[in-house]
């Protein structure tokens, strides 16, 4: 998040992990990320998002029932230690679950079967590669909205390849055709450089946007 100056705070309470992102320049509050209290300092009930990363399973569900309680509409993606927490943080509010064990034995049984993909995936997450991926939403009355993918200058001049749409009915359309028609509202997953990428966010703004810009 830092390397993507995406604005940010970390609630910590380990005095040795707040010395390290002290150092790294990261804002940090020490504190009980449990705690209304903590939350509040934070700036959760004006955050787009939290992340509950706290290494118990039981704290990270009080955090997110807490969290989600002070704003409804906060994006949260919680940590689950054991597979059997999962259920539980989504019912409690997370809108999404990171197991990182069972991530990790994926990630494991990819590299082994497929070297290829794992090297290009290590790649853009390492950020070795000059490219991203990224979702941008189509505006009403942007660039893009009522045209057909083949009819913008996504790939023919920025480059970029759309991998996938997420529609308003949260409909998925992989490795969409020249001829899928972008509405407003839609989630485009795209992938190319970080400067084809802000471009391509620019216009697919909203008409408004684009003249409050």
């Amino acid at each position: 998040m830092q390397r993507s100056g995406v604005p940010h705070v970390v609630i910590e309470t380990d005095e040795g992990k707040v010395a390290h992102l002290v150092e790294t320049g990261a804002p940090v509050i020490v504190g009980d990320a449990t705690l209304e209290e903590t939350l509040r300092q934070a700036g959760v009930d004006r955050a787009k998002g939290l992340a509950a990363c706290l290494p118990d399973d039981a704290d990270n569900v009080y955090a997110v029932l807490t969290a989600r309680d002070l704003n409804h509409k906060l994006h949260i993606v919680a940590r689950a230690v054991e597979e059997q927490a999962e259920p539980k943080l989504i019912k409690a509010g997370a809108n999404r679950v990171v197991a990182p064990t069972i991530t990790g034995s994926h990630r494991m049984a990819q590299a082994l079967m497929r070297p290829a993909v794992a090297d290009f995936m290590d790649s853009i997450t390492a950020e070795n590669l000059d490219l991203s991926f990224e979702q941008i939403e189509v505006g009403r009355g942007s660039a893009y909205a009522g045209k057909k993918l083949r009819y913008t200058n996504i790939l023919s001049e920025l480059n970029v390849i759309i991998v996938a749409i997420r529609r308003r009915s949260d409909q998925m359309t992989f490795n969409p055709s020249g001829d899928a028609i972008l509405d407003a509202g839609d989630i485009l997953i795209a992938i190319g450089q970080a400067e084809s990428l802000m471009r391509m966010s620019a216009l697919a703004g909203s008409a408004k946007e684009q003249t409050d810009a």
